[in-house]
């Protein structure tokens, strides 16, 4: 392990505005937009050229993102220009190490300014160090990424066939003009070949989504309940749907009742937030965990297995930001059972159902299965970044912790 030189953040790096840029969220290109929490859409034209590290600047999250290709950043965040030799995928994890995203100035908006964090001292190693350490956790986060990838196309097969089955009815309108179905014989007799006068196919009616599963709301856990004890378990919050259990995370071993703790694989519906940012459908895989208010555990009540609930809530995610967007005040808005009360799905037959489950429930559990992987490697590299970034451990050390745990073959699978 060469020797590290002192410096300051001043010194090494130069943190560079955004800038405004309107209608990111609606447009289709190819450089990726970031702001205060990280991407937010896209744009044609980039402001920083790849690789690079964008900072949060306001917000009460305000966190550290990298990006492998030129970007473009609002005015929420900075992105960074290093003023020496330095790798840049270990600049971003440095500044993960130094929590340069969590400095607060004190204004009434929570910011992170260039005065706050150029005093700041830090320990920088050779380059060709940086880009060891940069290597070796590199590989876990690639891996991650590799992962939500796929999730992200498994996502998209389960929501195609939900969507053609029990929004667009293809087979029925397939059997209806004497056409293929694009099924299997056996499958394609399960639908009918003609609608009823209610639109739906014959014999199907509407059951309002409420219905189909036990909706449990989070208990409120307030200040008094939290706890560092050593077995207090997690609070989950909107935030850590998002980022998972980090050192911010409140913990108690206040027991508020059982329908309260939840596990791993659960469904979990945030109904109350952003309504473009939080209204969405989580499975959680952070471990056993205590679930706080404005946050529905979604359980089977016999009416429609797992899969099916996340690939209707994901559908309806639309029409949940628009029903939360019109109640919104401050930039909140919530959805309520009483809405959900009037948002309809066809009721199919239940072997139609046991057809659909049968085909989208191994794609669901794969998804569930990157996301334990990818849980398991997050974990990991939380725990070796620490120690890499400030030389506790050299690189041998650090892969063969990575190796012990078994997350080189994950890394390689």
């Amino acid at each position: 392990m060469t020797e590290w030189r002192a410096s300051t953040w001043g010194k090494e790096i130069s943190l560079e505005y955004g800038k405004g840029l309107r209608g990111y969220g609606d447009t289709s290109g190819e450089v990726p937009v970031y702001g205060t929490n990280g991407p937010v859409g896209w744009t044609d034209e980039p402001l920083a050229p790849g690789p690079g590290v964008i900072l949060g600047r306001k917000g009460a999250y305000r966190g550290v993102h990298f990006s492998r290709k030129p970007f473009f950043v609002i005015d929420t965040a900075y992105y960074v220009v290093p003023r020496t030799e330095l790798d840049m995928r270990w600049l971003y994890y440095a500044m993960i190490y130094h929590k340069l995203g969590e400095i607060d100035d004190g204004s009434p908006i929570p910011s992170t300014t260039r005065s706050a964090v150029y005093p700041r001292e830090l320990e920088v190693p050779d380059i060709g160090e940086q880009r060891a350490i940069a290597a070796v956790l590199g590989s876990l986060d690639d891996k991650i990424e590799l992962n939500q990838q796929m999730n992200e196309t498994l996502e998209a097969m389960a929501g195609a066939i939900f969507k053609s089955w029990f929004v667009d009815f293809d087979p029925v309108h397939a059997k209806a003009g004497a056409n293929d179905t694009g099924l299997s014989l056996d499958l394609a007799a399960l639908f009918p070949s003609r609608f009823g006068e209610n639109g739906l196919p014959e014999s199907w009616e509407y059951a309002p989504i409420i219905d189909l599963a036990i909706w449990d709301n989070g208990a409120a856990y307030k200040n008094m309940h939290f706890s560092d004890v050593s077995d207090a378990l997690p609070v989950v919050k909107i935030a850590e749907l998002k980022a998972g259990i980090t050192g911010q995370t409140k913990r108690t071993n206040t027991d508020l009742g059982e329908r309260y703790r939840i596990k791993d694989r659960e469904l979990l519906f945030s109904w109350s937030g952003n309504p473009e940012t939080s209204i969405d459908a989580f499975v959680w895989v952070g471990g056993e965990a205590w679930l706080n208010q404005h946050i529905f555990a979604v359980r089977e009540n016999g009416r429609r297995d797992k899969a099916y609930l996340y690939s209707a809530l994901r559908y309806l995610k639309p029409e949940f930001t628009r029903i939360a967007g019109n109640k919104q005040t401050t930039g909140l808005g919530h959805v309520t059972k009483g809405d959900m009360k009037k948002i309809l799905l066809p009721e199919p037959s239940p072997a139609i159902l046991e057809a659909f489950d049968a085909i989208v429930t191994p794609v669901f559990d794969r998804f569930v299965v990157a996301k334990e992987q990818s849980q398991t490697l997050a974990s990991l590299r939380d725990l070796v970044l620490p120690k890499l970034m400030s030389g506790n451990i050299c690189i041998d050390d650090a892969e063969n912790l990575i190796g012990e745990a078994g997350c080189d073959k994950l890394c390689r699978s």
